[in-house]
């Protein structure tokens, strides 16, 4: 199956945010498929590794039993080069040392915009700017 344009696949357990985030991502002209936990993104990710231009997963899932980081992990043992962008409340001390390479890493609360620009600097070969690893 060839990939969709701009695919982009979230992970977030709260569904006001996940909401919040399909909005605004798709009016930025990206088309968003959706997890609420770890094991649906895993699962997911394995069935069509291919299909997703990258992931943007929070790194704490509550009612989880894998973190976001661990989503990240194996969607790029599956697709080497996906970009990632965590997004998180309280675990940016930790992202350092157990995030993916290349990566983003956007504090909660940000921005859309920040999202936005975070995910077509990846996308675009911009790279990750100087909050990233």
């Amino acid at each position: 199956m060839r990939p969709a344009t701009n695919a982009i696949f979230i992970v977030e357990d709260e569904p006001l945010i996940q909401e919040m985030l399909q909005i605004v991502l798709e009016d930025s002209g990206f088309e968003v498929n959706m997890a609420y936990s770890s094991m649906e993104a895993i699962a997911t990710l394995e069935a069509q590794p291919s299909k997703f231009q990258a992931l943007i997963t929070d790194v704490n899932l509550s009612h989880s039993e894998l973190t976001g980081r661990d989503v990240a992990k194996r969607a790029r043992e599956l697709k080497p080069d996906l970009p990632v962008v965590y997004m998180t409340g309280d675990s940016a001390h930790e992202w350092t040392s157990v995030g993916v390479p290349n990566s983003v890493l956007l504090m909660k609360p940000f921005t859309f915009s920040q999202l936005v620009t975070a995910v077509s600097q990846l996308l675009h070969g911009g790279g990750p700017d100087a909050s990233s690893r």
